[in-house]
């Protein structure tokens, strides 16, 4: 049987924290919480989670940085990340994407949507991890293949040299026999 997905939940507030937790567990999701992005960053560096649910507003360092800081980390860059915030604005939404979110709901939340589009980034990220093996053993067969046709040719130059070799060598024998 496969591992359950692990969510990491970033948000000061323990209330929401509870809230998302006790939604995510319901539907058999490991949940890990962080009250803060310094927790959330050391959280991440000791087990990388699949997917990331992120509080914008938090005392020190805010969402938008914590994910910033993410995104700029080659090994963490694919993690995608939901933020979770009760701004609502366009200009906050577009600040979340600007900083590497694949997503974003507005509190207060309700338990469908947030399932709907957790449910939707895990099965894009199972996805992109298909197809990210799937090339790559495309990769291998296409090197196996021009392995296989290097020695193809270098078998076909090799008779043909042999060919070239022997028709001079026996007609040299047949003349010498003669």
């Amino acid at each position: 049987m496969n591992e359950p997905d692990n969510i990491l939940i970033v948000d000061d507030n323990p209330n929401n924290l509870q809230v998302l937790s006790s939604i995510l567990l319901d539907k058999g999701f490991k949940v890990r919480p962080a009250l803060s992005g310094e927790l959330a960053l050391r959280a991440i560096d000791v087990n990388a989670p699949d997917l990331i649910l992120l509080d914008v507003r938090m005392p020190g360092m805010d969402g938008y940085e914590t994910c910033r800081r993410l995104k700029a980390d080659n090994k963490k860059k694919d993690i995608p990340v939901i933020f979770i915030s009760a701004l609502s604005d366009i200009e906050d939404k577009l600040s979340a994407f600007q900083a590497g979110a694949v997503d974003y709901i507005t509190k207060p939340f309700q338990a469908e949507e947030v399932l709907a589009r957790v449910h939707t980034q895990m099965d894009l990220a199972r996805a992109r991890k298909a197809l990210t093996a799937t090339n790559a053993q495309l990769l291998a067969l296409m090197d196996q293949l021009v392995q296989s046709e290097k020695l193809k040719s270098l078998g076909s130059l090799a008779a043909g040299v042999a060919h070239e070799l022997n028709t001079p060598v026996g007609n040299a024998m047949l003349t010498a026999d003669a």
